[in-house]
């Protein structure tokens, strides 16, 4: 296929956030007292968004508003983790970004955090400037893994015919919203390695984004 399109998701992928989230709920569950948040427990939540986080911990512990102390917590927790300076580019962003604009290839941010959040963690890294379309959940109804979030910024960015645009995802959750749109994905692992649905559903799965670079210029050869 040609690359006509590319759909960056963020967290764990344009952004090393995700230790960052991990961080900033392991801080809040230990002053909550809320016992069993591990990396493990943590990883289903990655790409889903906050309402999954809070129906599934109520289930898990039977305390929605403890659960939603939790959320409120952690979220007052991220700006101080990030100001320590635990946030940071994901290796190879510069390379391909770099690449995408010297090839005129657009690229949009489309990302399930609300666009105050998401602008200032692209600012904090410097790469604020570098998306001019962005979609947040501000712009759409439905969380991943519906579609909404990628249909919506296939549609802002000029809506190339889908099979040659590429979406760039590290989450379960993403690779399923990026199916339910019907346009490629590709998966970077980041806190969740690649099993086999991913890698069933994506059409590459890459170790790092200068790899992704390497892929986009051999297809569009």
């Amino acid at each position: 296929m040609s690359v006509k399109l590319v759909i960056f998701d963020m967290d764990g992928v344009v952004i090393d956030s995700e230790k960052v989230y991990f961080r900033s709920n392991q801080l809040a569950a230990e002053e909550l007292g809320i016992k069993g948040f591990t990396m493990e427990y943590y990883r289903q939540f990655v790409g889903a968004g906050t309402e999954h986080m809070i129906e599934k911990m109520t289930e898990d512990y039977g305390d929605r508003d403890l659960v939603e102390r939790f959320v409120r917590l952690s979220m007052d927790k991220v700006y101080p983790v990030v100001e320590a300076g635990e946030l940071e580019l994901r290796p190879g962003f510069t390379e391909l970004s770099a690449y995408l604009r010297e090839s005129g290839i657009p690229f949009t941010l489309a990302s399930s955090n609300y666009r105050k959040d998401i602008l200032y963690y692209l600012d904090k890294v410097g790469v604020r400037d570098d998306f001019k379309r962005i979609v947040s959940a501000d712009d759409v109804v439905e969380a991943k893994p519906a579609p909404d979030i990628f249909n919506t910024a296939w549609e802002i960015s000029g809506s190339p015919a889908k099979d040659e645009a590429l979406i760039i995802e590290d989450s379960h959750n993403g690779i399923l919203a990026a199916n339910n749109a019907g346009i490629p994905v590709i998966m970077v692992p980041d806190v969740i390695p690649a099993g086999e649905f991913e890698c069933e559903h994506t059409v590459a799965v890459l170790d790092d984004l200068v790899c992704v670079k390497n892929y986009i210029e051999k297809e569009n050869k």
